[in-house]
């Protein structure tokens, strides 16, 4: 089973989704594509063949005022509105979602139970396509509410499964591409989720547990895709220096650029396949 994976990262994802435009351009079959959080959004364009469609969502004024609403949270709201950002993408371009899931290969993403700490990779039905896509990429903190989605209350999957590797390989796949937003040789060093632990600790204290943990749980995702069990192969697409956006947001000069590297990088693999062939 062949299997394409889409790591997340906000804004920072702008690379991936030029790797997956380049990608469009090609003939690549996956049985199976998976994304955590943003990776998740952009996977379902892929799924759409709505070539260029995450680009313009990110470039939109509406869409990136969803993002580092500051005001707002010091008033109780949400740092990132995912309700805005939806309803932005979908005046500006409605995600086919009825493609999405017509697609050949399965889709699938993750989410973070807030209840146990565990993460989940789901498949979405009709009915919760767009909850499942809002939940996978509701970032702990910046979004006060988890949402609920297949009976659990959830937020980012990039939480408890960061990139489902191990997940997918357990399901079967023995070959997989993995379009990562970081660097080679990055490592996690959990400063993040120890940091933002202490705002779940009283209610929720497995999500707690689980954001304590997240730097180990990452660096354990990149051995397995450094070191990948025997009859598993691994590629991965990244970019080939830090990506200029941050995960809660970039300029528009910043997300172009972003972009531009990640079409290089789809379309440099894309080559190097060809010659492989």
């Amino acid at each position: 089973m062949r299997a394409l994976l889409v790591e997340g990262g906000g804004v920072r994802a702008a690379f991936a989704a030029g790797v997956l435009d380049a990608l469009m351009e090609s003939d690549e079959r996956f049985d199976l594509v998976a994304g955590t959080s943003a990776g998740a959004l952009l996977a379902a364009a892929y799924l759409a063949d709505q070539r260029g469609r995450s680009l313009r969502v990110l470039r939109h004024p509406d869409c990136r005022a969803a993002f580092g609403r500051i005001s707002d949270f010091l008033r109780g709201g949400d740092l990132v509105d995912l309700e805005l950002l939806h309803e932005a993408a979908d005046r500006l371009e409605p995600l086919d979602g009825t493609a999405v899931l017509a697609h050949p290969a399965r889709f699938l993403l993750t989410v973070t139970d807030v209840e146990t700490g565990t993460g989940h990779l789901i498949e979405p039905t009709e009915e919760d396509l767009v909850a499942a896509l809002k939940a996978t990429s509701a970032l702990p903190i910046a979004v006060r509410s988890p949402v609920e989605v297949a009976g659990l209350k959830c937020l980012d999957g990039g939480i408890a499964i960061p990139i489902p590797v191990q997940q997918v390989i357990d399901m079967g796949a023995t070959e997989l591409v993995v379009v990562r937003t970081r660097r080679a040789g990055y490592r996690n060093n959990g400063r993040s989720g120890r940091l933002a632990a202490p705002w779940f600790e009283r209610k929720q204290p497995s999500l707690a547990g689980a954001l304590r943990s997240r730097g180990e749980v990452y660096n354990a995702m990149l051995d397995v895709l450094d070191d990948p069990p025997e009859g598993v192969s691994i590629q991965q697409i990244r970019p080939r220096r830090t990506p200029a956006c941050r995960r809660t947001g970039g300029s528009d000069v910043d997300i172009v650029r972003d972009h531009l590297m990640g079409m290089d990088a789809g379309q440099t693999w894309r080559s190097e396949q060809r010659l492989a062939e």
